[in-house]
């Protein structure tokens, strides 16, 4: 006679007995060929190193689950491939760069940027090349970044504007940050590569909460005291994602207003979280798979200034908070006494379970971009284009992000612009 099988019924005082087992949301959290949240990626361009690492040597990069070789030829121009050349399928990580293109190393056959064959030498009069082409991707430098479309050919939009790096003054210049490559050491906390759902960061942004209580109040100020104010927060739609109007009342009876914004796909803009007043940079969570994911950022500085010099005020955590020691050496009990960011991210879970959730008044920012992106990605999967691209001329994204501080009375500004303070 079969055994019969138990199935728990779940306490109705709150035990665990019983509970069904937690399930992530796939459509935020996948990112591969073919999976929605990853088709709305792929319909947009996507930053996948910064311009000043791709150098002499062939670099491999994974982007959205794929493994891709970036190179720049000797002309100076970037190229994006598959890494298995079509002839015998050696990678071409180990290839030759030269003035058009990169060489295989197995049996020379030699691909411009674009993957079109240029030369067999072992065969010369063959036609042969005429007729393979090694699968690439288009790739574009553009604020000391490369970008990538990663999506249809037919759909493939022009590279879009943005709104604060326009009409600079002479005396500001952009600055690019990430890297294609982990970090290692101690700057783990601060690099562009980190080991969880990429998700769980992009959340982040649209929580203003986690600030006061996270980086003020939980174990002290890790950035500046006027965080540690809990802030009036309104949450609103805007064209292309949704952002965070955030309000401390300051004692000297003013207001200090931090905008904060997300910009569909896995675009954001933050307000600095120093001292400073004045529009927000962008970035991009770019996922590498389903469980890490890369970050690059673009700001605008003074010119001259070394961008080391005020790490602080991008994120850096003060001097005078944490153990003392290098990221990579703090213990677990290191990590209990000093939380960052990195531990309540990656503390969910390599890749969150978000049935495990109770989502209140506070995550209303968050729950609004989660329900964007997954109608985003629905639109696409229906053959529709996304909010954001465009094909007859670049589309403007409008940083209406930053800090500034108010007189008077609460004004909680529609349109604001990052450079209109």
């Amino acid at each position: 006679m079969a055994e019969s099988i138990v199935k728990p019924e779940l306490d109705d005082d709150g035990r665990l007995y019983g509970r069904p087992a937690a399930k992530s949301d796939e459509k935020l959290i996948q990112s591969g060929p073919g999976t929605p949240g990853g088709e709305l990626l792929r319909r947009y361009w996507q930053p996948i190193a910064r311009s000043d690492e791709v150098q002499d040597l062939p670099i491999a990069v994974t982007v959205l689950h794929e493994d891709l070789v970036l190179f720049r030829d000797q002309s100076g121009q970037c190229g994006l491939v598959y890494p298995r050349c079509m002839h015998r399928g050696t990678n071409l990580i180990y290839g030759k760069i030269e003035s058009n293109g990169i060489r295989c190393p197995y049996h020379g056959w030699l691909f411009d940027g674009e993957g079109h064959c240029l030369e067999m030498p072992c065969e010369p009069e063959n036609d042969y090349k005429e007729k393979v082409r090694q699968p690439w991707y288009p790739v574009m430098e553009k604020y000391g970044l490369v970008f990538t479309y990663m999506g249809p050919a037919a759909t493939q939009p022009l590279f879009p504007r943005i709104s604060v790096f326009e009409d600079l003054p002479d005396d500001e210049e952009i600055v690019p940050g990430g890297s294609y490559q982990p970090p290692v050491g101690e700057q783990k906390l601060f690099a562009g590569y980190q080991d969880f759902n990429w998700w769980q960061c992009y959340d982040n942004f649209m929580d203003p909460f986690h600030v006061y209580a996270l980086h003020s109040t939980i174990n002290g100020t890790q950035f500046v005291d006027m965080l540690r104010i809990l802030p009036e927060v309104e949450f609103e739609y805007t064209a292309d994602g949704v952002r965070t109007i955030q309000h401390r009342r300051l004692e000297d009876g003013r207001v200090h207003q931090r905008l904060s914004q997300t910009v569909m796909p896995n675009m954001n803009c933050t307000a600095s979280v120093g001292n400073d007043l004045g529009p927000a940079g962008v970035s991009w969570t770019v996922p590498v798979n389903d469980t890490s994911y890369r970050f690059f950022t673009l700001r605008t500085t003074k010119k001259g200034v070394d961008p080391r010099s005020n790490m602080e005020e991008i994120g850096m955590l003060q001097p005078d908070w944490g153990p003392h020691k290098p990221y990579d050496e703090w213990t677990l009990e290191d990590h209990q006494r000093w939380q960052t960011d990195y531990v309540t991210q990656k503390g969910q879970g390599v890749i969150n379970l978000h049935s495990d959730e109770h989502l209140t008044p506070i995550d209303t920012a968050t729950a609004m971009l989660r329900r964007l992106f997954k109608q985003q990605a629905d639109k696409v999967m229906a053959g529709e284009n996304p909010v954001g691209v465009s094909f007859d001329e670049p589309y403007l994204i409008k940083v209406m992000a930053g800090n500034s501080v108010l007189d008077g009375e609460l004004n909680f500004l529609d349109g604001y612009d990052g450079r209109n303070l």
